[in-house]
């Protein structure tokens, strides 16, 4: 069986779970619900896109939000932007590329941006408001208002591709951080009481499902994919998050 077969078989075999979290932001005068996705690691089928699709129409969040390697091949970005055509006529999806992304140079990513209802914090921040009155800057490191105060009203989220970043870079000002690219280490044989993921955090300081960071909530993502497809004890996953 070729590599490439049995990669499509080892995702497909394997059922997405949706991991559930809680974020407290506003002493629980709101009720945000995003779903976190990220690293797809799309190749030659759409199969994976099919059973995400069905997820996120049942959670039917307020935002989706992605960070991330959602294609390992070229012909792979038009399967992810037709998925993201779809979704984006139902929902606002806010997202961010991952290395795997701008591997394929500035023609192959071209097909990710410029959609409707669809916000690339790589090129400008997005702010969203809810139905209760709150405001959210979405952003990353790259925008040059990343440390303005803000009011009891107002929460800035980062969406980040590499958790690693975080130590290059403050947290004051931020309320949320959402990552991937770690995949959860693949391989998990224990987790600790603060969610590291044993070994992997031996070689990843933020390889963990979620920390607190001084007043900042880190929420890293074990991913949809993977390059090397190769998993034990550690589930595909999407992240079904609510602020309140």
């Amino acid at each position: 069986m070729s590599p490439r077969i049995f990669s499509c078989l080892f995702i497909a075999c394997m059922p997405i779970t949706i991991r559930q979290e809680k974020v407290n932001i506003f002493d629980n005068r709101e009720n945000l619900r995003l779903l976190h996705i990220s690293d797809l690691h799309l190749r030659f089928s759409s199969r994976r896109l099919d059973e995400l699709e069905s997820i996120l129409y049942s959670l039917d969040p307020d935002l989706v939000l992605m960070t991330g390697d959602y294609y390992d091949i070229p012909s792979a970005a038009l399967l992810f932007r037709q998925f993201i055509e779809r979704i984006a006529s139902h929902y606002t999806v806010i997202f961010v590329k991952g290395n795997h992304d701008t591997l394929w140079g500035k023609k192959i990513t071209q097909k990710l941006i410029g959609m409707y209802n669809c916000h690339d914090l790589d090129d400008n921040s997005y702010i969203y408001t809810s139905s209760r009155g709150f405001h959210y800057h979405f952003t990353t490191w790259k925008s040059g208002k990343m440390y303005q105060t803000l009011n009891h009203k107002e929460a800035r989220i980062i969406l980040l591709h590499n958790p690693e970043e975080l130590k290059h870079h403050s947290t004051d000002n931020i309320s949320l951080i959402l990552a991937g690219h770690l995949h959860g280490g693949q391989c998990i044989f224990y987790t600790t009481k603060n969610t590291s993921h044993f070994p992997g955090s031996l070689l990843y300081t933020y390889c963990c499902d979620r920390r607190t960071i001084n007043k900042t909530e880190l929420i890293v993502s074990k991913g949809l994919g993977d390059t090397l497809p190769l998993r034990i004890n550690c589930p595909y996953e999407v992240t079904h998050i609510t602020i309140t």
